[in-house]
């Protein structure tokens, strides 16, 4: 059974301008309230995921007068919502994402924390990231990118990429028909459109494409916030070395007020067994963003 977390926390609930529930955990600093981070899970995650990671951060962060917002966003788990409406990673629309961080902000800022850091792992890093170069939103200070690899490159790697072209055209020929109809279940389970959306080149959750040359890096260009990414070294879903990614990220952080990359040595992608060393990062970076 995985031990809880380390800190008085508190479950909620709340809702999206577009009618969403999302419930997570908040873990609160005694004292002032001035700054939060906001956790953003991965695919098909889930706010009480990760116990390890949520209380050693939660545990730092409070110890440094910051809270901690963990909640759902509506992709997580594999299937999820109600009725005739669904989500969950196979079906969510990653652009809708930003409903989402926006609601879960404005929760912070009601409850008394006028500064916010979002941090995303993995495909929450893809979120937090596009959310900042279109959202612009002035409540939020910086950006950690936890684990942000690009699914495209992670797919060509473990099926080739002339079998994922395929795929990609397979999907887009059952999409034209019906873009919630499933994929082959060899495939994922994965409607065709969230398959598009996670797999063909250039679709606007394609945020980090390091693996592609001449790639326009819309999203990272635009970012004028400070932003630090890292990465594990033994990565699983890497197709490059971690050093490499991080200094492609650095290249197209060009209006970022600053850059910080960071590779944990011998972490994979969910940082198991690392989460100390993933805190300290956080929390140090977080520190030097509160002095500035």
């Amino acid at each position: 059974m995985p031990r809880p977390i380390g800190v008085a926390a508190s479950l909620v609930r709340i809702a999206t301008r577009d009618g969403v529930w999302l419930d997570g955990v908040v873990a609160e600093p005694r004292g002032r309230r001035r700054m939060a981070v906001v956790w953003v899970h991965g695919l098909g995650s889930v706010f009480s995921s990760g116990q390890p990671l949520t209380r050693e951060l939660s545990t730092r962060l409070n110890a440094a007068g910051i809270a901690f917002f963990k909640l759902n966003n509506r992709g997580h788990d594999v299937v999820a919502g109600r009725g005739r409406h669904l989500a969950g990673a196979a079906f969510e629309r990653f652009g809708q994402s930003v409903e989402d961080i926006r609601a879960i902000v404005a929760f912070a800022r009601t409850s008394g924390y006028r500064r916010i850091v979002l941090a995303g792992h993995s495909t929450g890093a893809n979120k937090v990231l596009y959310y900042a170069s279109r959202a612009r939103d002035p409540r939020v200070i910086g950006i950690v990118l936890a684990g942000p690899v690009s699914d495209v490159a992670a797919e060509a790697k473990r099926l080739g990429p002339r079998e994922l072209r395929r795929r990609v055209a397979g999907a887009e020929r059952i999409a034209r028909r019906d873009p919630d109809g499933l994929v082959p279940r060899a495939w994922g389970f994965w409607s065709a459109r969230r398959y598009i959306s996670l797999y063909r080149p250039g679709e606007v959750e394609d945020v980090f494409p390091y693996y592609r040359a001449n790639a326009r890096w819309t999203a990272f260009r635009s970012v004028r916030l400070p932003v630090s990414a890292i990465l594990g070294s033994r990565d699983e879903f890497l197709d490059r070395p971690a050093r490499e990614v991080i200094e492609a990220f650095r290249h197209n952080a060009v209006r970022a007020r600053s850059f910080t990359g960071a590779v944990v040595p011998r972490a994979r992608h969910g940082f198991q067994g690392h989460e100390r060393e993933l805190a300290d990062l956080v929390v140090s970076w977080i520190g030097a963003l509160r002095r500035t």
